[in-house]
Order: C-alpha cells, then structure tokens, then sequence
C-alpha cells in the first residue's frame, strides 16, 4: 500500500485540488487496503474447499467445512489489511495538493 501511494501521488494531489477532503483520501486508501485482503480470503477459503474435496474424493473420506473458521479467517484478513492500510492512508491523506501535482 505504501508503493501504491508512492505511485499514485499524482491522482492524490488532484483528489485534493478539485476539493477533496484528507478524510476522503483516507477512506479510499483503506477500502482498497481491506478489499484487496478480503478478496484474498476468499480466493484462499475458494482454493482450500477445492483442494480438500480434492484429497475427500481421492482417499473416498466425507469433506466437512469449517464454516466459523472460515468467518475467523474472513475477519482476521479484513483486519490485517485495515492495520496494513491505514498508515499509508493517513500519509496520503496528509499529502498537500501542489507538492503532489509536482511529483514526477
């Protein structure tokens, strides 16, 4: 997330020049942040599902979903990429708009 905001430098500036709020900037730095991990949590529990039905078919055994540690595993990642997010978001957010729309 912090290369993102490197990289993305410019947009920011011009987020806050046309009347952007710092909290606007913020808020868009941390949904990003929390969807990209959640979107992550669900490719993972999608490929542990495939992969243990897998082994159930192949060793002729019943599969079972663990449905609460997949909501532990969807909270945990939504909190992990909340905590990943918000000091880039907060940096963002402080960015001043003319020093930003200069940065090559």
């Amino acid at each position: 997330m912090l290369v993102s905001v490197a990289e993305r430098t410019k947009e920011v500036g011009l987020i806050k020049a046309i009347g952007g709020k710092s909290t606007v900037v913020k808020k868009q730095f941390l949904l990003e942040a929390v969807i990209i991990s959640v979107l992550g949590a669900i490719f993972g529990i999608i490929l542990g599902v495939l992969v243990g039905n897998s082994f159930a078919i192949v060793l002729g055994t019943g599969f079972v979903v663990p449905w609460n540690w997949v909501l532990y595993g969807i909270l945990i990642c939504s909190a992990v990429g909340l905590l990943a997010g918000l000091y880039p978001a907060v940096k963002a957010g402080k960015l001043n708009p003319i020093e930003a729309l200069r940065y090559e």
